[in-house]
């Protein structure tokens, strides 16, 4: 069975997240290594003996730059052939081997567990967000294995997704909103890749939204501990309850970003290990 968002495919086909508007943007992105630079937990845990999963892809900057910085085995799915052939143009062209696979999480089914399984910004946009977290953690990775997971916040988000829906109600046009957009994430890129962060952020036909606790509950009951998250900013901490009452602050934050003219879309991250 799967639970996979016909709608939201159609969205991505038309344009994927995080494209640039040529191919040699996407090789200086991969280069850069930014995108895994934003994610610390990952810099810890991976090494060339590591075998990694990312599920759902996209574009595939982050596997590229996985496989290119540890020489780790990766392998990446997303559901969108066109994302897939982006992907796997940019590695190819920058000579980084990854498995780019066009495969639907719900019904991927690998013939070995991995050591790693990463899913970014991919879940909440599924018609089952727990059903999916479920899936990752029970058959994609190993006993002592790990899953970082990245999603939009029950509370960081909302004065985003209202600021724009305010916005709309009042009689905005899409270029409006787009201009908005702008202004706020300060983004100094090439038109197409600012508009497809655009569209993905404003105007993705289908979310959902998430809290750490929830998903904490979720993951322990699947047999995963919580060893970090960017609620508290990947520092150690005493209990997880403390890591709870923090996130309900969540979204005083984003209202005060948000009034100030700044960019905070409400997205954390965790990582889990399977015991």
């Amino acid at each position: 069975m799967t639970f996979a968002n016909d709608e939201v495919l159609r969205f991505y086909r038309e344009l994927p997240f995080n494209t640039f508007g040529d191919l040699e943007e996407h090789k200086k992105s991969i280069k850069s290594g930014i995108s895994l630079r934003n994610h610390p937990p990952l810099l810890e845990i991976l090494s060339n003996q590591t075998r990694v999963l990312e599920v759902g892809c996209g574009v595939g900057w982050l596997s590229a730059q996985i496989a290119e910085r540890f020489h780790a085995s990766v392998t990446s799915i997303d559901f969108n052939k066109v994302a897939i052939e982006i992907a796997q143009k940019s590695a190819d062209a920058l000579n980084i081997a990854v498995e780019y696979r066009e495969a639907d999480l719900f019904l991927y089914n690998p013939e070995v567990k991995f050591d790693v399984c990463v899913s970014l910004g991919v879940l909440h946009h599924t018609n089952n967000c727990i059903s999916a977290i479920e899936r990752c953690v029970d058959k994609f990775i190993r006993s002592g294995g790990y899953f970082y997971v990245g999603l939009y916040h029950v509370f960081g988000r909302r004065p985003f997704l209202s600021h724009f829906e305010r916005m709309s109600q009042n009689g905005a046009s899409e270029e409006d909103l787009l201009l908005e957009y702008a202004r706020l994430s300060q983004v100094k890129t090439d038109e197409k890749h600012l508009y497809s962060w655009f569209r993905d952020q404003v105007l993705h036909p289908h979310e959902t939204q998430h809290a750490l606790k929830e998903i904490t509950e979720v993951c322990s009951k699947a047999g995963a501990r919580l060893v970090s998250t960017s609620i508290n900013q990947f520092k150690k901490f005493d209990s997880e309850s403390e890591l709870f009452e923090r996130e309900i602050e969540y979204e005083k934050v984003s209202k005060q970003r948000i009034a100030e003219g700044e960019y905070f879309p409400g997205f954390f991250t965790a990582l889990y290990q399977k015991s």
